[in-house]
């Protein structure tokens, strides 16, 4: 449970309790693990894999909120809210999820107040990344967003130049709000303004800060 970005701080008693209770889920590439609209058991913590979350309009268009790596998760908010899902998620690549039940969770938040802190701290998180991500789609350009994404990956290993990318150019395309084709050409622009090397998956980023100003707009 300490590898849960907002339950690190749990003391060693409650990380215990809550482990005896989770269940290991597997599931391989492209399974789903829940569906938008229904009830769910818990809080879905990637161990190993990860996750794509999320939200289609049912006619076969497509926004991915995240790709969730090992350490984070999903389910939370309809843990603690009481809905159904808000949004889908499936395995990307061969995936193991510890499923947390949510019952335990929401008696160990009224249970005990540094939980209940926690949680509020990760659902202001929370957030701001779905802000941060509005602020993405609606006011910078393909090529903006296909920049700001490079950083972000880049910044997982900041002392390195190569990014290498796991997702296809299509799962990347619905994680900024656009097609493919917008992808690939927002990837040739960046290499004509001298800014990328692209040989996808692999990115080599040329000069970082004038990559950083591009996708500031």
């Amino acid at each position: 449970m300490r590898r849960i970005e907002y339950l690190a701080g749990l003391p060693a008693a409650e990380a215990e309790e809550l482990a005896a209770v989770s269940e290991l889920r597997k599931y391989t590439d492209g399974t789903p693990v829940f569906s938008q609209g229904e009830t769910i058991p818990g809080v879905f913590v990637v161990v190993q894999g990860a996750l794509k979350v999320f939200r289609t309009d049912g006619r076969g268009k497509v926004q991915v909120i995240d790709i969730l790596q090992p350490g984070t998760c999903v389910g939370e908010v309809q843990v603690f809210d009481g809905g159904v899902a808000a949004s889908g998620a499936e395995a990307h690549g061969d995936t193991e999820c510890w499923l947390v039940p949510a019952n335990a969770l929401r008696l160990m938040a009224v249970k005990n107040n540094a939980v209940a802190m926690c949680m509020i701290q990760h659902f202001a998180g929370k957030v701001r990344h779905l802000i941060s991500l509005v602020e993405t789609l609606s006011l910078h350009s393909v090529p903006e967003r296909v920049g700001q994404l490079i950083l972000e990956y880049q910044g997982r290993n900041p002392g390195r130049a190569l990014v290498e990318f796991k997702e296809t150019q299509e799962d990347l395309a619905q994680c900024i709000g656009a097609s493919r084709e917008a992808f690939s050409r927002a990837l040739r622009l960046l290499a004509d303004l001298g800014l990328i090397q692209s040989t996808f998956p692999v990115v080599r980023i040329l000069d970082i800060q004038k990559l950083q100003r591009y996708a500031r707009g």
